[in-house]
């Protein structure tokens, strides 16, 4: 008998997408205090103690709050590898920021967090009314940037934000369209 996790969103060929629990936080704390992944997301290190980035993480699963989704990315025998999400979401204009992290090291370079982005996309536009999902990316990140031109992201223009600048990417719900065309081999008219 096969046990389903309801957690779990998506799956891939590499990754799962699944709802983050409790016992995700002090993964996440980890990547949090890592200095070269905060460099890679132009953040700040956390400077809180695991209990109280535990308690903060706790109080924000339990508000899910209404302005943004996160999910853990799985391998598939169940390792938590990273996290992506989409936030900052606007129900006017219809369209939502993305973020990803692959924090464990050992999944860098083998498409572990393209995927991700992938399934996170599909699952955005198949199951909301968003229209358009965009995000930022460092301007010397050009690794990121490839990855993210691979499952269709389209450069839009340059961001600065204090002393760091960004590329801006894009991508819209006609995404899905041309995934399904080329699953079925139609060509694009």
């Amino acid at each position: 008998m096969t046990t389903v996790d309801l957690d779990v969103i998506a799956v891939g060929e590499l990754v799962r997408l699944r709802r983050k629990r409790p016992r995700d936080a002090y993964q996440d704390w980890t990547w949090r205090r890592d200095v070269n992944l905060a460099q890679l997301d132009a953040a700040r290190v956390t400077t809180l103690s695991f209990e109280q980035f535990r308690n903060q993480y706790l109080w924000q699963l339990d508000r899910s709050p209404a302005y943004r989704s996160i999910f853990a990315v799985e391998d598939l025998e169940g390792r938590h590898i990273g996290n992506v999400m989409y936030y900052n979401i606007d129900s006017q204009h219809l369209d939502a920021e993305l973020g990803v992290l692959i924090g464990d090291r050992d999944y860098w370079g083998g498409g572990y967090g393209r995927e991700a982005v992938a399934l996170l996309v599909d699952f955005v536009f198949t199951m909301t009314a968003l229209t358009r999902i965009y995000l930022h990316t460092l301007d010397w990140n050009v690794r990121a940037q490839r990855a993210f031109a691979a499952v269709g992201f389209r450069d839009c223009g340059r961001v600065r934000r204090g002393r760091d600048r960004f590329h801006r990417m894009e991508l819209r719900r006609e995404w899905l369209w041309r995934r399904e065309y080329q699953r079925r081999g139609i060509p694009r008219g």
